[in-house]
């Protein structure tokens, strides 16, 4: 489920709310497992030993446009809350793993270059789990907001990962 709200305008700011909620559960994957990463929203973590059948995970990120524009370059800075639980079929919230990050960041666009979206993210994962990797900056390029048009599709098979 992904929700994004209207442009809220304070003063000079345009403020953008994003929620995006997903959830997967597995019966009967024989040695097949859903794990957290960056594709499942949770840039800046890896973790390869926590594995489970049932995964939600909650992304939750607010984005101030800055009205400043130096050189064809625009500002947009962000904070964002990062929420998750791997559990196996039949474990309760209290037995599972259950995971968080906070952080803030920056992204910078400026239309005439090539790759017009950079990204500055700094994330901070209290309490993480042994074995985890913990990058807490992450640079990269950003897509723009694509939302879904609702239109229906043939049927598919839905990856499980």
């Amino acid at each position: 489920m992904n929700y994004f709200s209207n442009l809220v305008y304070l003063g000079p700011l345009k403020i953008r709310n994003f929620v995006n909620i997903a959830y997967a559960r597995g019966f009967d994957r024989n040695e097949e497992y859903l794990v957290i990463a960056k594709s499942n929203g949770f840039s800046g973590f890896t973790n390869d030993s926590l594995k489970g059948d049932q995964r939600i995970v909650v992304d939750l990120e607010s984005v101030f446009f800055n009205p400043v524009n130096v050189f064809g370059f625009r500002f947009a800075f962000f904070g964002f809350a990062d929420l998750a639980f791997l559990a196996h079929t039949n474990e309760v919230v209290n037995n599972g793993n259950f995971l968080s990050g906070i952080g803030f960041g920056i992204r910078i666009r400026n239309d005439n270059l090539v790759f017009n979206t950079f990204q500055i993210r700094l994330g901070f994962f209290p309490d993480p789990p042994l074995y985890s990797r913990i990058n807490n900056m992450v640079i990269s390029g950003e897509q723009l907001l694509r939302p879904s048009n609702f239109d229906p599709g043939p049927p598919a098979v839905i990856p499980y990962e």
